[in-house]
Parts: C-alpha cells; sequence; structure tokens
C-alpha cells in the first residue's frame, strides 16, 4: 500500500507519457546501527546506476635504486590492493626486496608521466624513471642533525640553433634526486656529487676530475664552513620575498663521507667542468636564472618535491600531474660533444629484472550486466561524511542501506558508472560489460511479490570514447521495422551487426520489455 501511495503521489505531480514509459520505483531499507530503527521508502526512478565491479589487486612494476651508484637497478612487478594506500605499495615491495618499508617516501615526476616512488633519508641518491614507479635505497642520515636539502637534477644537451644563431636545451636521460647538507650547497660540491652519482655510466674516473689546489679562487670562512662572497639566490619562477630562506652561518657538518677543508680552493676543479648547472623550472624546460661557481646557493623553501606518504591512496598511475607542488630544479647542462664522448646511454638504461617479472599481466576483467545489479543491490555502510538521520536517537548515524527494484518500466534505462570520483582523483573504467542483447530477464531482481515478468530486449546502446574531461559519443539502435541494426556516429549512419554491439564503450544501455508495445 505504501509503494501505491507513493507511485499515485508521484503520478499526480509528474503526469506525462515520460513517467508512464521510462519510470520505475525502487524500495529503500535504512536500518539504524544503534537501535535498530528500519526506515522504508519508496522512490521514482528514470535510469538504473550501476556500478561496476572492480578487481580487489593489481600489479604494479616498481624499479629499485641503490644507494651504491655502481649497482644497477633492479625492476620487480608487485601485487597490490586495487583501492590500496602508499604503505600497501611499501610493504609489497619490501617483502620482494628486503628494503624496509618505513623508509620510504612517494614522490611524482610529471616531466616523463611517471610515477616515483623512492626511499630517502637526506642523503646523497640515485634516481631512475624508466618504469611505472622507482623506488630508491639510501644511506643512514647523518648523526649530527645536519639540515639537508633534496634537490631534483636534469640532463639537458645545449643545443645551436644555426637559423638564428641562438641556443637552446633538450632533455635526455632519467633525473638524478640528490640530498646535500644545506651548507654545502655550492655548485662544486654539487658537481662533485653528481659526478659520483652517475660515474657508472660517464666514461672518466672520478679522480681525473681533480686535483690539488689552484690560485684565484674564492675562500671559505673555517669557522662556518660558508664560502664568502654573493649569494646566490635559488627561487621559483614565481616566487617573492614571502618564504625565502635565510643562509646565515651555520655549524659545519660531521657527517661520515663529508669532507672538511680549509679553503674553497680545496673543492674547486682544476680542469673542465664537464657539464654546467643551470637553475630551471619544475618541468627542466625554463631557465629561471644561471648558478655562478663559488656562490652559495639560496632556496626559497619550495625545493622539495612533492611528498606522497603511506595514507595516500595508491592511485596515481594515470592522472597525476596536478598532484606536484611548484619547486625548483637544477639543470646539468652538456654539450652535444662532451655528451657523446663521455655519457654512455646504453649503460645509464641498464636494469636487472627481478624473478617476480616473469609474474604474468593480468587480463582485464570481463564483467556481466548481472554483476553490476547485484552489486547495485548489495547492502551497503553509510560513509562517515554522509550518514543518515536516526529519528528515534536523535543523531545522525551510518546506517546501513539496501536498494530493490520494486517495479520496473516500459523501457528500462541502464547507465553503466564508468566515471569514477573520489576525494583524490577522478577516473573512467574502461571495463568490458557483456549484457545480453535478448532476453534480460529482471524478475529475479524485483520484489514486488505481485510483479509479472520482466523479460527485456535491447533496442539501443549509447558508446561514450574518451576520458574524463573530453570525448565523443556514438550509437547503435535497432531498426524495429526491419530488426537491423544501424551505427550512428555524428551524421554518418551504416549498418551494424550484433557482434560489434558489445563493447568497452558502451555507456546507455535502452532495453524495451516483451509484450509492452
Amino acid at each position: 500500500e505504501v509503494a501505491k501511495e507513493a507511485w499515485e503521489n508521484h503520478r499526480l505531480r509528474n503526469d506525462s507519457i515520460i513517467v508512464d514509459i521510462f519510470h520505475g520505483l525502487f524500495k529503500s531499507t535504512l536500518v539504524c546501527p544503534k537501535c535498530s530503527k528500519v526506515s522504508v521508502t519508496f522512490d521514482p526512478f528514470c535510469y538504473l546506476t550501476l556500478p561496476l565491479p572492480l578487481r580487489r589487486d593489481r600489479l604494479m612494476e616498481v624499479t629499485l635504486v641503490y644507494a651504491d651508484p655502481q649497482r644497477r637497478p633492479v625492476q620487480y612487478r608487485v601485487v597490490v590492493p586495487m583501492m590500496g594506500a602508499i604503505s600497501d605499495l611499501c610493504e609489497s615491495l619490501s617483502k620482494l626486496s628486503g628494503v624496509p618499508a618505513e623508509n620510504v617516501r612517494i614522490n611524482i615526476d610529471n616531466n616523463f608521466n611517471k610515477c616515483l616512488c623512492f626511499l630517502i633519508h637526506f642523503v646523497e641518491i640515485t634516481d631512475r624513471n624508466t618504469y611505472l614507479s622507482n623506488r630508491y635505497e639510501v644511506c643512514k642520515p647523518s648523526e649530527d642533525g645536519s639540515e639537508y636539502v633534496t634537490l631534483s637534477i636534469y640532463f639537458r644537451e645545449k643545443t645551436v640553433r644555426q637559423s638564428s644563431n641562438t641556443t637552446g636545451a633538450v632533455l635526455f636521460g632519467q633525473p638524478l634526486l640528490i640530498s646535500v647538507p644545506k651548507h654545502k650547497l655550492t655548485v662544486d660540491h654539487l658537481y662533485s656529487v653528481v659526478l659520483e652519482q652517475i660515474s657508472r655510466c660517464v666514461k672518466l674516473p672520478l679522480a681525473e676530475e681533480y686535483s690539488p689546489s689552484c690560485p684565484d679562487r674564492g675562500t671559505c670562512n673555517g669557522s662556518n664552513g660558508v664560502v664568502e662572497g654573493d649569494i646566490e639566490e635559488m627561487e621559483h619562477q614565481d616566487g617573492g620575498e614571502e618564504g625565502k630562506e635565510k643562509l646565515t652561518e651555520v655549524d659545519p657538518c660531521h657527517s661520515e663521507g663529508c669532507m672538511q677543508v680549509e679553503s674553497a680552493r680545496d673543492l674547486q676543479p682544476c680542469k673542465k667542468q664537464h657539464f654546467t648547472f643551470s637553475l630551471v623550472n619544475s618541468s627542466g624546460t625554463s631557465e629561471i636564472n644561471s648558478i655562478v661557481e663559488g656562490k652559495i646557493l639560496k632556496l626559497n623553501g619550495n625545493y622539495f618535491l612533492a611528498v606522497f606518504y603511506s595514507s595516500c591512496l595508491l592511485h596515481l598511475c594515470n592522472k597525476y600531474f596536478f598532484f606536484l607542488v611548484a619547486f625548483s630544479a637544477v639543470a646539468i647542462d652538456w654539450d652535444s660533444e662532451t655528451r657523446r664522448l663521455l655519457y654512455d646511454e646504453q649503460e645509464a638504461q641498464a636494469f636487472e629484472k627481478h624473478g617476480s617479472m616473469q609474474q604474468p599481466q593480468k587480463k582485464k576483467a570481463v564483467v556481466a550486466l548481472r554483476d553490476c545489479i547485484e552489486l547495485f543491490t548489495t547492502m551497503e555502510t553509510l560513509g562517515e561524511h554522509d550518514p543518515w538521520y536516526c529519528p528515534n536517537c536523535k543523531k545522525h548515524q551510518q546506517a546501513t542501506k539496501k536498494f530493490d527494484l520494486w517495479s520496473l518500466p516500459r523501457i528500462l534505462v541502464v547507465h553503466l558508472k564508468r566515471f569514477s570520483y573520489s576525494r583524490y582523483w577522478r577516473d573512467k573504467l574502461d571495463t568490458v560489460v557483456e549484457f545480453p542483447i535478448r532476453g534480460l530477464n529482471m524478475s529475479e531482481f524485483v520484489c514486488d511479490p505481485r510483479a509479472g515478468s520482466y523479460v527485456y530486449d535491447l533496442i539501443a546502446v549509447s558508446n561514450h570514447y574518451g576520458a574524463m574531461g573530453v570525448g565523443h559519443y556514438t550509437a547503435y539502435a535497432k531498426n524495429k521495422v526491419n530488426n537491423k541494426w544501424y551505427h550512428f556516429d555524428d551524421s554518418s549512419v551504416s549498418v551494424a551487426s550484433e557482434d560489434q554491439i558489445v563493447t568497452k564503450a558502451a555507456y546507455v544501455l535502452f532495453y524495451q520489455r516483451r509484450n509492452s508495445e
């Protein structure tokens, strides 16, 4: 009686042929978890929005880069929950590699459309960005509490445009991430750190780069280890006065492996440096200003990469450009001849494969329309931010909710929920949903005991090609007169066969109830 009254009231407010043909009735049941209050309502609908079942886990390829610059990276294939967190990725790799998961930070590099996953404890590290995710093993941090700065280093080749007699730069190789003591953030120290980290792929012994002190170099204040003279500001292109950091006197570094010097001459190369440095934007494509030898680099506070901690969701593979915060980066610029002679491209790209890489990739799941209907009618608990107000408890509660189908219309419109929205991302699901062209029996899903037979045949499909913000629509429709299927694409119409209709692009399905004409 309640359902009949709800339908009649709906008809009084919306008396039209659309309601007669396309509208059905939901039964919604809410149960309070505290007082067990049950609330049953009947609501009209114009179409069914069905969720698509998702796989519970997936495979991700991760490249582990070791702190030892002479050791080649190792590629792993790890299993992670489909809707898991970054911590799940860390734990999975830790089990395979033995690298402690608690030291992991996750970063994203938008220059190569890759997800960077690395271990960083503010010490010198190496980087590769060849595969989906990169992980970095690092040494222990210094015990004296020295402040470290993490920098992104890009490789660029300087080119000369003959037509305009101007110079340009082209990115090559994979970015490098390094951490250096803040009070040693000089061009000379960066040069030695970078050269050491790329020593595996540079055909030049490190010993040939530096020799005893040379004349005509700046001096060093022995009390604080800071080179005297002007300070070179390292600011983001949009940075202003606000947020700049002042680099004043600091205590010298006593970390193991740190070199104590009496003069800046001890750090200055006497031979020609094989690459130079430029301060660039976060993409490595636009220079902000030049870097001068012997000057301390002062940063404005935007030099850290965007870090994703263990509580962040793991959905980082497709739409991740907008997660980056603005930061300044450093580019090392090579001339073409030096790159050709010294840089070993083949070794730079070399890596080893772990046994887990033999694990086959899972095929994309095929979902039946029945699975979507069952998922839609499954009981669920309301979210923390979407509670139900219980009239007995006089407060909002995370009640259980269940949808049932009470009555179905003559023309049943089924909307497949391919576009997924959440707090962190938006995505389109390309799962193939297999739907029947004839004989869709919905009778078992209708809970009205007095309901008749609900058997449907497909009459049309709306397809969507593309992504969230852009796409193209086409349609398949069945001609009632000759019972043939046709494909509609803008102004183009062509005959179609039934085996063309079920695709991953199917978005909205139109079914007609038998014996309802």
